[in-house]
Formats: C-alpha cells, structure tokens, sequence
C-alpha cells in the first residue's frame, strides 16, 4: 500500500514538472518548418504587400531555415554550408525575440555597410563586441514537446522538433 501511495505521488510530482516547463525550456532544441497556415480573407491578404524575395536555398528543401535554440540564448538557422545565420534570442510576452548577429569578420569586410546600417538605427554593437542587427519580434502562438506555432489566429507557420 505505501508502495503504490509512494508511486502516485511520484507520479503526479513529475506530472507537474511537465506542466510547468516554461516556453523558453519547450524552445531549446533543433526545429524544422512543416507547414504554413493562411486563414486570412481576401480582403485582409490584399492589404499586405507581397514582395518578391529570391528565396535562400536550404539543404531541407522546405525553403526555411532548421532553427536551433541553445540553453545559453543563442540560435543558429542553418539554411546549407554557406549560410548560417547565428545570434541571440529570448522569449517575452509571448513574443520570439531574436537578434541576428554579424559575425567579427563580416563586420570588418563589410565596414560600409555596418555604418550604414548604424546611421540608420538597423544595427548596434552590443557589450560583448558583435554588432547585432534590430531585433525581430514574432508571435509565440503555441510552444509544446514537439511543435511550435509563429504566428497569429489567421496567419502562422508550425514547426517540428528534429532534434
């Protein structure tokens, strides 16, 4: 009896370790892009501009990034051998913050550009020497142990753990 009574308990402890896990333990590992989700009319969709992008191509052949989320705050989008995007993230009011960063020698090939982006309020050189670019905030719609939804009610992309 003390034995069974012992594993409930047990049981129900770990069950609310589970439920407590906060969105920024869920995030923490290696995401692919599965789908996209449109529910918006025709008259919203009209109201945004589509611009045509030459789309980065990725060694998944989903046209998205594989995201990876470290414990430490850092991420890294890796898109194929020749294009990794690296940086910082956090997650505040259900908002995906991630901060883009350019690495030492990019800044120093490419001192023109940074400037221009300082100028222009694009970019700051933070505390640890790296410049990063303006945050990019989206939406946490939802965040479990193997899916992630960025994005709103009408409009958002789901993701799937890899890793």
């Amino acid at each position: 009896m003390k034995k069974t009574l012992l594993t409930i308990i047990l049981i129900f402890q770990i069950g609310i370790l589970v439920a407590q896990k906060t969105q920024s333990e869920f995030i923490i590992g290696t995401w692919r892009f599965e789908k996209e989700c449109d529910f918006r009319t025709e008259k919203e969709k009209s109201e945004f501009i589509d611009v045509a992008i030459d789309p980065i191509e990725t060694e998944n052949g989903t046209g998205y990034a594989d995201r990876t989320f470290k414990e430490n705050g850092e991420f890294e989008f890796y898109y194929n051998s020749n294009h990794i995007d690296i940086g910082a993230y956090r997650i505040k009011n259900d908002k995906l913050i991630i901060e883009r960063r350019l690495s030492k020698e990019k800044a120093e090939s490419r001192k023109e550009a940074v400037e221009w982006h300082l100028k222009r309020n694009l970019m700051k050189k933070k505390n640890d020497g790296f410049y990063y670019f303006k945050p990019l905030e989206l939406d946490l719609k939802s965040v479990s142990e193997n899916r992630i939804e960025l994005g709103t009610e009408k409009y958002y992309t789901i993701w799937k753990r890899i890793k």
